[in-house]
């Protein structure tokens, strides 16, 4: 579908911002000499690495349209791509997850994230030609005019040469052609064959990809695989198998390993409260980060003397009471997690800071725990809890 006129508070990530944003991230791969989240395509063919870092935006470049001044004295036709916006996206954020939350609440949480993309120059045609992605796009142009031309999976599924196609021209009548210019969205579902096109001038687009390409027989696969690993101990670190016999001397197979033995053994005592623990940490890791791919980092260093306040309200420091250990809480954020034991002073923190307060650490966090609290709490602001 494509919108007109949308009215969202998305329309606040303008050229002016996702040219900043741009800047800041180049600048970060230039300090680590590491182009890592940046593609970038001459008339159709990708540019190697060691290359990328002396095209990326400049801060002198002043703007978008800047930027594309000094590309097109250098390439007649090239294609700036960007998958790591997010990293960088301070200010901002709390606009993306205003609109995941509503989107999320309808069609459910993913079990993979969201990411924010940005295509940006004077390309004819996406540099990869026709294909589908793992994921449903809502696109926001904010210079020039974006166009996208989809075709539905089974007309691509009776006409397998438009896959990764340039050339499609008796194709055209089957498509469907979406047109949108800045203050517009456009949107496609993740089974939606799709390309760009262009006259030649310049645009630039910023997308919210939503990942949808993991299934929930692996989530609960994944959930386990940490639980396992704490009960199988150094049994489940062995690489080759001791056992008595392989098989029969007709080939059956009808005995086990030993090792397989003491596995069945071990799954049939887990407790309801070890699963439910299991999954409840699982899933608390997983919404932590508010279905993005990852949440900035403020780099706030934490020390006894830090008064610290939450990133934003909406996004709190989620936690829970351990079912299998007394005392034990576990705490989330950006994906990552911390366990404290017997320290009530760590959750009357993070309570408070959820609540919306201010709270200088060493009020709340005191005795011989302190040490151990002040690193779980470093490990949640570099995952981007504190402003």
């Amino acid at each position: 579908m494509a919108l007109k006129n949308v009215k969202s508070g998305l329309l606040e990530m303008t050229d002016a911002e996702i040219f900043d944003l741009l800047v800041l991230y180049a600048d970060h791969c230039r300090k680590l000499n590491d182009p890592s989240g940046f593609k970038f395509f001459i008339d159709g063919f990708k540019a190697e690495e060691e290359d990328v870092l002396q095209v990326l935006p400049e801060k002198e470049d002043q703007s978008l349209l800047g930027y594309h001044a000094r590309m097109k004295a250098l390439f007649p036709d090239y294609c700036l791509v960007c998958d790591e916006l997010l990293q960088v996206n301070h200010k901002k954020q709390h606009l993306l997850t205003e609109f995941t939350d509503e989107l999320y609440r309808h069609v459910g949480f993913p079990n993979r994230f969201s990411e924010m993309g940005l295509y940006l120059g004077n390309y004819r045609k996406t540099p990869f030609g026709v294909h589908v992605d793992s994921c449903g796009v809502f696109s926001f142009p904010v210079a020039g005019v974006k166009r996208f031309r989809l075709w539905k999976p089974e007309y691509v599924k009776k006409n397998p040469s438009l896959d990764r196609a340039f050339k499609y021209e008796k194709h055209k009548k089957a498509s469907e052609l979406l047109e949108a210019r800045p203050g517009d969205m456009t949107y496609w579902p993740s089974s939606a064959w799709h390309i760009a096109e262009s006259d030649g001038s310049f645009s630039a687009t910023w997308s919210l990809g939503v990942w949808v390409d993991q299934p929930h027989k692996n989530m609960v696969a994944g959930s386990l695989k940490g639980l396992l690993d704490g009960k199988l101990g150094t049994t489940g670190a062995k690489v080759a198998t001791a056992f008595k016999s392989l098989h029969s001397e007709t080939g059956e197979v009808r005995e086990l390993p030993d090792s397989y033995v003491q596995a069945i053994e071990l799954l049939k005592n887990l407790t309801a409260e070890e699963l439910q623990e299991t999954f409840l940490k699982s899933w608390m890791q997983h919404i932590s980060s508010q279905g993005f791919k990852i949440v900035p980092g403020a780099g706030v260093k934490i020390s006894a003397k830090s008064r610290i306040r939450l990133r934003s309200k909406k996004s709190l420091i989620l936690w829970q009471h351990g079912l299998t250990g007394k005392g034990v809480v576990y705490f989330s954020f950006g994906g990552a997690t911390v366990v404290s034991k017997n320290s009530g002073g760590l959750l009357k923190l993070v309570q408070a800071l959820n609540a919306g307060d201010e709270c200088l650490v060493g009020t709340a966090l005191k005795g011989a725990g302190l040490k151990e609290d002040l690193r779980s709490l470093q490990v949640l602001s570099d995952a981007g809890a504190f402003a």
